[in-house]
């Protein structure tokens, strides 16, 4: 297997163990905690508590912990000292940083928002710097630039809710580029399950291998028939929103599972929960958190008569292949 970009270096994708392909555990301010204030998770300690939740239920399926994805990207409330710092408190646990976009609503005001101003070039360059050489320290919230040594390991994407703008089309085209630039994967933000079948196809049209990508949320459109058209692309599914009951029951997504893994996509689903907000995370005081998967999924999967070689692929061995750094182009 290839390797994983990890904020603390680049480690072999066997080790990366559980991997929740959607979550957060830092984010300090920007846009969409000023649309919502339950977004703020700038508490370190309770990140640490949080993420050991995590590694904990991680060890009971893998010896090598987990690897939890913090898809917080450009410009909306990084803080890769803090998400160090975490890391170093947690046994069992790597993170993977992500550089990229969010939808065009978490920026505000986006007619002098700098992806507004730059070409799709320059962006691109920026999100190639923080992969190759750094994150920066301040977020891209300007004007210094301060590169840390952590890079991020993924690119995001984001799209509204039954459209994508122009900001998110250019936010595409400047995350594509990157990712063939530097072969690092996109893991995409889909609002409310839209969207998602038109995101594969666009980045595939501008480049990029279909294997590379994953689409993110899309269990909230619990039509599988939809679902297999994603899949059907050479793309990944990313499945998460664990315990969302305000949204639908848990037992759609185990019947997403169930029935494409029948189909013959099992190889190509990730899981995550996206736990990203306070109220959303045990050490806030919800009762579920960032370690669902491992802690509650993988045992109903099992329960619910799934081969546990199945259940292993979800946890652990799809996205040790999906987030590789591939070649660059």
């Amino acid at each position: 297997m290839g390797k994983v970009r990890t904020i603390n270096g680049d480690v072999e994708a066997s080790e990366l163990g559980v991997v929740n392909a959607h979550d957060h555990l830092i984010r300090t301010g920007a846009g969409e905690v000023f649309i919502d204030p339950d977004h703020l998770l700038d508490d370190i300690d309770k990140a640490v508590e949080e993420g050991t939740y995590f590694a904990e239920a991680s060890l009971k399926w893998s010896d090598k912990g987990g690897t939890i994805v913090d898809m917080c990207p450009a410009n909306s409330g990084r803080d890769m000292d803090k998400l160090r710092e975490v890391v170093s408190r947690i046994p069992n646990l790597k993170v993977i940083a992500t550089t990229g976009f969010h939808r065009e609503k978490v920026y505000l005001e986006t007619r002098s928002h700098w992806v507004s101003r730059y070409s799709v070039d320059q962006i691109t360059d920026l999100l190639i710097a923080d992969i190759e050489e750094g994150i920066d320290r301040h977020d891209y919230s300007g004007p210094i630039v301060e590169r840390t040594d952590a890079k991020a390991g993924c690119i995001k994407i984001a799209t509204s809710y039954g459209m994508i703008t122009d900001f998110e089309h250019k936010c595409m085209r400047a995350a594509a580029q990157a990712s063939i630039a530097t072969g690092a994967p996109i893991n995409t933000h889909t609002t409310f399950g839209t969207c998602g079948l038109e995101q594969a196809q666009e980045l595939i049209a501008m480049g990029v291998p279909a294997d590379q990508i994953a689409i993110g949320h899309i269990q909230r459109n619990a039509d599988v028939w939809y679902l297999k058209q994603i899949l059907d692309t050479g793309a990944y599914l990313e499945i998460d929103g664990t315990n969302r009951i305000k949204y639908q029951p848990d037992s759609n997504r185990i019947m997403e599972l169930r029935e494409l893994g029948e189909m013959g996509y099992g190889k190509r689903i990730l899981l995550g929960t996206d736990s990203g907000k306070a109220s959303y995370q045990k050490a806030y005081g919800s009762v579920t958190g960032v370690d669902f998967n491992p802690a509650n999924d993988g045992p109903r999967m099992l329960d619910e008569g799934f081969e546990r070689s199945y259940v292993e692929d979800l946890l652990i061995n799809n996205a040790a292949t999906f987030f590789q750094m591939r070649e660059a182009k």
